[in-house]
Order: structure tokens, then C-alpha cells, then sequence
């Protein structure tokens, strides 16, 4: 007769879960407290629902679920076999490896809530339960490292032995009295590969990280305008990073995912002209079940911005040209300016004198400005 906890993972398995493990469903007091330090040191400014309660609630599973006696913890692979580096000469902006799929939040949740209703009816039992999928309701990463999923990374995220750290995570918290998994017992050694190679330093140190500088969260939950000491250092990534993940030994040797149950929903790269000129309209077709949409059409844009100015393309003035004039947005058209001061051409100098004749928004007039006296 199989236990209740290998049935646990085989049902986890044939939902189409490449990992699943078992934790107590304790207080994570070391998570909250590394949690609650970075939230002092500012390190989570522009994440203004990751307050204190929310932390402290987020690695508290009595909180979030009545009488809770164990977290189920899932992972699914998501690493692919193309290659992710830059196109030499290219004209498009970077989309981190797991932004090219569907939505992990709505497929691993439509996957979780089916595996919840297969484990009640396999056991005979009704189970009271609560679906989490990276919303910061639950410390995930806390939980999958108690469940033996993998361990701490120094970049802050969890590395599977097999997988890396190309896992989207999920959880169930359930009043189910389970057996746990022991943690795995590996870390990162000495390698600091992912704090060097980090191009803004938002690893400030192992295992923390300032949020504020990380490229990814400047390109995707920053909705004001990317700092001007960092744009440069965003090279050409529009939509997340990978720098870490794409630098870490482990990860190197990963295996690639066989997972079908995740549809791929865009290329590793994106067309910076073409984003340009998108409409509303367009990007909500093109990324309606694409993590993408998070950014909205207004922060993919400025980030496009950013990434011609980096590249430097010359066939996109025109294209900037006309952003910088017509654009609805003031953060697109300020950063718009900004990529026009860094290409720095006659024909991009004389559009943002023109511009500023009539531009009557105070920060796209910095920016300009700003454009005008860098060079």
C-alpha cells in the first residue's frame, strides 16, 4: 500500500510538476528575519505591498491557513536550448528566459488547483488547502528549500541539483499531516560568479539583494523612470535578466526542460523599432497571457528606449524621433530623449532642440536638456 506522501508526489508528477517536495508547516523565522532586514536597509522601496506585515505573514504559514500542517512545494523547468547571448549588430532588446513562456503564474496555478482536487479524491479526504504562485502572499523559496527542491543561491534564488534555478515555484499549504523531505545538503561554496558578473551590484552580498538596482525589477515593477546612474548598465535587456542565472556553474550544466505543459508565447528577443510604434491595442493581443503584460505598453517602451540607446542603433532615430514628439507618455518620451542624447547624430541633437521648444512636461524638459549637455 503506497503512503500518503508517495502519493503526494505522484500525483504532483503526472499533473506535470518536474519537482515536488514536502515541508512542516512552520514559521520560517530565519526567511522572515533576512526578509525584514532587507525591508530596513530599503532594499525593497519600490515594492510598496512587501511591507512588514507581509513579510512576517508571508513566512507564517498559521496565518494563512487555518490549523496548516504541511506545505507541499512544486517547481516546473523552464530552461531552454536556445541560445539567449546577444545577436551581434542586432536591432532588438533581450526577454528573460521565462518571460518567453505562457504566464507561469496562471498556468502553475491552473495546475496546482487541479492537483488539489486529484490528491482529495485519491485520499478520500476533504482537505483544506491554499494555492500560492508568487504573488509575495508566501516565502516560497523559504518553503522549497525546507522541502528539499534545492538550496539558497547566492543570487537569491533556489538551485536544483538537476534543474538550477530555471524553476518557476509553487506551493499548496494544507492541514494534511505529512512526513517532510530533508533539505538538500549543498550550497554555492565559494563561488561568487553571479555578485561579480552582476552588472548594477544589486547582489550586495551573498543571499541578499537590493532590489532597487536589479535589472529586473527595473525593466518590470519600477513603473517611474529607470535611474539615470543605471540605464547604461541595462545593456540590452527590455524585459527582466538572466546575468546570474546565465553565469552560474550549475545552471551550465543543467538539464534542459521536457515539460510540455508550458506554451511559448514569445522569442527570446523583441524588435525595439516595433515596440515603438505598438499600440495598446497591439500589446494587449500580443501579451495577454504572456508575463510580458505586467510591464504595460508604456514601461516595455521606455525600456526599449533604453536598450537603442545602449546599442547605439542608428535605424531607430527615426523611430525615437517620433516618440520623443508623439508619444502620449512622458516617461516614454523622456527616456525616448535620453537614447537620442546617447546615439548623439546631428539629426539627434537637432530633434530634441525642436522638442524642447514645445514640450511642456517637466521631466521629458530635464531629460532633454540633460540629453543636450551630456555630450
Amino acid at each position: 500500500m503506497k503512503t500518503r506522501e508517495q502519493i503526494v508526489i505522484e500525483i504532483a508528477k503526472s499533473v506535470g510538476f518536474d519537482l515536488v517536495g514536502i515541508s512542516e508547516a512552520n514559521i520560517l523565522k530565519d526567511h522572515i528575519k533576512n526578509s525584514l532586514a532587507a525591508y530596513e536597509l530599503n532594499y525593497l522601496d519600490g515594492m510598496p505591498w512587501l511591507n512588514k506585515e507581509r513579510l512576517i505573514k508571508a513566512g507564517s504559514p498559521d496565518q494563512l491557513l487555518l490549523n496548516p500542517k504541511s506545505v507541499i512545494v512544486v517547481g516546473v523547468n523552464y530552461k531552454q536550448n536556445e541560445n539567449q547571448t546577444s545577436p551581434i549588430n542586432s536591432t532588438k532588446g533581450r526577454i528573460a528566459m521565462y518571460a518567453q513562456w505562457e504566464d507561469y503564474h496562471l498556468v502553475i496555478k491552473k495546475m496546482l488547483k487541479e492537483y488539489k482536487a486529484i490528491l482529495q479524491d485519491k485520499l478520500s479526504i476533504n482537505m483544506d488547502g491554499r494555492i500560492f504562485v508568487d504573488d509575495g502572499s508566501l516565502l516560497e523559496k523559504g518553503f522549497a528549500e525546507k522541502a528539499g527542491l534545492g538550496w539558497f543561491g547566492k543570487h537569491t534564488n533556489i538551485i536544483n541539483p538537476i534543474y538550477g534555478s530555471w524553476i518557476f515555484l509553487g506551493a499548496l499549504i494544507t492541514d494534511l499531516e505529512l512526513t517532510p523531505n530533508e533539505p538538500v545538503k549543498k550550497n554555492c561554496g565559494k563561488c561568487e560568479l553571479c555578485i561579480i558578473e552582476c552588472p548594477t551590484k544589486a547582489i550586495v552580498s551573498p543571499y541578499q539583494l537590493d532590489a532597487n538596482k536589479c535589472i529586473s525589477f527595473l525593466t518590470i515593477e519600477n513603473k517611474g523612470a529607470i535611474p539615470y546612474e543605471l540605464r547604461s548598465l541595462i545593456d540590452d535587456w527590455i524585459f527582466g535578466c538572466d546575468i546570474c542565472q546565465d553565469i552560474c556553474p550549475v545552471n551550465d550544466k543543467s538539464d534542459v526542460s521536457q515539460n510540455i505543459t508550458f506554451t511559448k508565447k514569445t522569442n527570446n528577443y523583441l524588435d525595439l523599432v516595433e515596440i515603438l510604434y505598438m499600440s495598446k491595442e497591439q500589446f494587449s493581443s500580443r501579451f495577454s497571457k504572456s508575463p510580458i503584460k505586467r510591464t504595460k505598453l508604456s514601461g516595455l517602451q521606455r525600456n526599449a528606449c533604453v536598450a537603442i540607446g545602449n546599442i547605439k542603433i542608428l535605424e531607430a532615430i527615426p523611430a525615437l524621433i517620433d516618440t520623443l514628439n508623439n508619444n502620449e507618455s512622458e516617461l516614454v518620451r523622456g527616456h525616448s530623449a535620453w537614447a537620442l542624447g546617447e546615439i548623439n547624430t546631428k539629426a539627434c541633437q537637432k530633434a530634441l532642440k525642436i522638442s524642447l521648444e514645445y514640450e511642456n512636461d517637466q521631466f521629458v524638459i530635464d531629460e532633454i536638456n540633460r540629453a543636450l549637455m551630456s555630450k
